[in-house]
């Protein structure tokens, strides 16, 4: 027999069994002559599996085939094996040996050719497409429940229950007397939109979303007896979050009611909480409404519009938005939430409300009380929640900072890295005096931010974290013996470039020691010198990764920004100066995101500008030599004619040039030098305006001017140069410079 233990088996099924074969000796074993029994095949044909089998196997010389129980184990779980008192094997179905104690999967069987067989599962469909149908374990009962998709409890309009009576009114709507089978007798949907859970037949009209609320056929203001304000619009219905958890807070309808100081005044929509703190508690809030940029403000004891920043507790934006507070005093806060949305479909605003014990704030937080930091060096946990802005470095001031000390008794480098979460932004400075405006020996502002500050005198210096973030950081300090900067680090030991040679190198452990006129400090940056013979115009050109991107400047003297000829951006960074004067030049080049570059520096002969004019359409388009070339001219005498596929704004007067290549090149154009907002943009064809060519289309690339490089198979080409916007026209420079691919 197989034996399976089941607790729902009843031990009177045991004894039944036996009973019935009142001449077998249920588990007793019995002296063996006989061979064990050979396994059914269970693919044999039987009428009906549920009924017992019997084994009419061999027989010994005594004609049975078993003595004992043992020797008719069927290998099936479900059933009883025994032998009977005639020497033949029996074995019983037992469906309780398979019953999974489950309801609405259906009852199942046992077979004695295959053991277990599932059950049919309980069949709830009335055919009615307005219901939902399931089976209730809980109650072991058939549910029909009116369709109400979006779960608002108003089933959908077009519904009715079967046995509703087609003439039923509106007040007899959404009647659900429960049935012998719990499900509805009668009832009547008035759902308009079953998308939507903020629409049903129930709900008010909300004033100003745009939306039928109620599925009257009326909307807004149109209602008659007018319409009431969305939830929690204003300081009379605040949404209570004193309890802190996640709240969702609808924005549609909403209006903007009150002024938001770091805002500059009122904002398209508002919603208001209540926070009740019966205790001092950390407080930490996030809100987000959909891809729009969230401000919050916490106004403290009476929920009112500020007049100024000193009636409020704090007020900032973000996306998301994240406010954290230590040690919030016992009292009422009302929490604004604006967004500057105006759309009717603006999205919900979902606001967290995480409430801790309360905690002090960092004692390092201003310079009296700075944390010293050992000879050695060490690593420090800290965090900016509820400082204040006590230092303003090169790398700036505004954001709230700790102050670290540390005591050289010999000359050192100092190495120092800053770190919170992946993108927090934070500011590492070191000072060396710890006063509002210090002497900055070196800054960097990243995530993370970090530096080398080498061959420092003996003496004490501070070092300033700040940031806005509201997570922990990491502040990892290092000492170790003097060393001079490397090789480019500085305009002391500038690195040589030679014209149509070009450089690779890393940023990779050089500093941040300049400030150029496109770019502040806080990106690293290296030196590289070149010198004239004679009268020149100099092209250089920094490039990277895909995404790197990069600041470029010459300067006459190094590190003086009042010799600066000339600073551009780009990825890649190109920056042109013409009739450059024999002597000694400074490329200054900083990078953000990558750290490998190639810096190229290419000279030619002085070019004499070409003049266009009256290159308005493709039937007049100025010609453009293989080689390239400088061009000058003014779209205020032209008319707009064609439109840029990357900027579709752009609607000012547009000139056309032609250009032809014999032989694949790689071809820069840029509008560096232009005096207004340009867009250019390059097609190809024999006819004009022809096909955009992938890539050939920009608006900003150097400041805003446009510039793009593209390399160009040979055929014809169109080059269109225009304005942003409907207003921006004036004089334009073309630089064209072709290369080999």
């Amino acid at each position: 027999m197989a034996h399976r233990v089941v607790a729902s088996r009843p031990l009177a099924l045991l004894v039944l069994a036996c009973t019935a074969l009142a001449m077998v000796a249920c588990g007793e074993e019995q002296p063996t002559g006989f061979a064990d029994i050979p396994s059914l095949d269970a693919t044999a044909d039987v009428a009906d599996a549920r009924t017992p089998t019997v084994d009419t196997g061999p027989r010994d010389a005594s004609g049975r085939v078993c003595t004992r129980s043992s020797q008719c184990d069927d290998g099936i779980d479900c059933t009883m094996d025994f032998c009977s008192a005639d020497g033949r094997c029996v074995s019983m179905p037992n469906t309780m040996a398979c019953d999974n104690g489950i309801y609405c999967d259906g009852l199942e069987t046992c077979d004695v050719r295959r053991g277990c067989i599932r059950g049919t599962p309980v069949a709830c469909n009335d055919n009615y497409t307005c219901t939902i149908d399931r089976c209730d374990e809980a109650t072991k009962t058939c549910s029909h429940t009116p369709r109400d998709s979006d779960r608002d409890g108003d089933p959908d309009i077009r519904c009715m229950a079967p046995d509703c009576d087609a003439g039923m009114g509106e007040s007899d709507a959404a009647v659900a007397d429960a049935g012998a089978d719990g499900g509805p007798v009668c009832w009547v949907g008035g759902d308009c939109d079953e998308s939507n859970p903020r629409v049903n037949s129930r709900l008010p009209e909300l004033c100003g979303d745009g939306i039928d609320n109620n599925c009257n056929g009326l909307v807004d203001m149109a209602e008659p007896g007018g319409c009431r304000q969305p939830p929690n619009d204003t300081c009379d219905d605040p949404l209570d979050v004193s309890a802190g958890g996640r709240f969702v807070m609808p924005m549609a309808g909403t209006t903007g009611q009150y002024r938001f100081t770091c805002a500059g005044g009122m904002l398209a929509r508002d919603v208001v909480a209540r926070l009740r703190l019966t205790e001092a508690r950390d407080v930490t809030l996030t809100a987000t409404a959909g891809s729009a940029a969230v401000y919050l403000q916490i106004v403290p004891t009476r929920c009112v519009s500020p007049t100024s920043a000193a009636d409020v507790r704090t007020c900032t934006l973000g996306f998301p938005t994240t406010v954290r507070t230590r040690a919030l005093p016992a009292g009422d806060y009302f929490i604004m939430l604006g967004t500057s949305t105006s759309s009717t479909t603006a999205a919900d605003m979902e606001l967290n409300v995480t409430l801790s014990p309360a905690t002090m704030p960092p004692a390092n937080d201003t310079c009296a009380s700075p944390i010293v930091i050992p000879p050695t060096g060490g690593t420090f946990m800290g965090d900016l929640v509820d400082v204040a802005s006590n230092v303003t470095t090169r790398c700036g001031g505004l954001s709230p900072d700790v102050v670290y000390s540390i005591t050289l008794t010999e000359s050192a480098n100092i190495s120092a890295r800053v770190a919170g979460s992946r993108s927090d932004y934070l500011t590492l400075a070191l000072v060396d005096r710890c006063v509002a405006s210090p002497t900055t020996l070196r800054c960097d502002s990243a995530a993370p931010a970090q530096f080398t500050a080498r061959e420092l005198m003996p003496g004490t210096y501070f070092l300033v974290v700040s940031g806005r973030t509201i997570n922990p950081f990491t502040l990892d300090v290092m000492v170790t013996p003097p060393s001079p900067p490397p090789q480019g680090d500085v305009c002391a030991n500038p690195l040589t470039i030679t014209p149509g040679t070009p450089v690779m190198g890393t940023l990779a452990g050089l500093e941040a020691d300049y400030q150029l006129s496109c770019s502040g400090t806080g990106s690293r940056d290296v030196v590289h010198r070149f010198t004239l013979t004679e009268r020149a115009d100099i092209t250089a050109t920094v490039r990277g990764g895909s995404s790197d991107y990069f600041y470029l400047a010459l300067d006459t003297t190094c590190g003086d920004r009042t010799t600066e000829r000339a600073c551009r951006t780009g990825s890649p960074g190109r920056l042109t100066v013409r009739g450059l004067d024999p002597g000694t030049y400074y490329l200054i080049t900083k990078g953000i995101r990558g750290a490998e570059y190639t810096l190229t520096l290419d000279t030619a002969a002085p070019v004499t500008p070409v003049a266009v004019a009256d290159n308005d359409t493709c039937a007049a388009a100025a010609m453009i030599p293989a080689t390239g070339g400088v061009f000058t001219g003014n779209t205020s005498t032209l008319r707009h004619d064609y439109t840029p596929p990357c900027s579709t704004g752009a609607s000012s007067e547009d000139a056309v040039f032609r250009m032809r290549l014999d032989a694949r090149r790689r071809v820069n154009f840029s509008l560096d030098g232009s005096s207004f907002d340009t867009v250019m943009w390059l097609t190809q064809g024999s006819s004009c305006p022809g096909t955009n060519v992938p890539g050939a289309c920009n608006d900003d690339a150097i400041g805003v001017a446009s510039a793009f490089e593209v390399t160009l198979d040979p055929g014809e080409y169109q080059l269109f140069v225009g304005g942003f916007g409907s207003g921006s026209r004036g004089n334009y420079t073309l630089t064209v410079t072709t290369a080999a691919p």
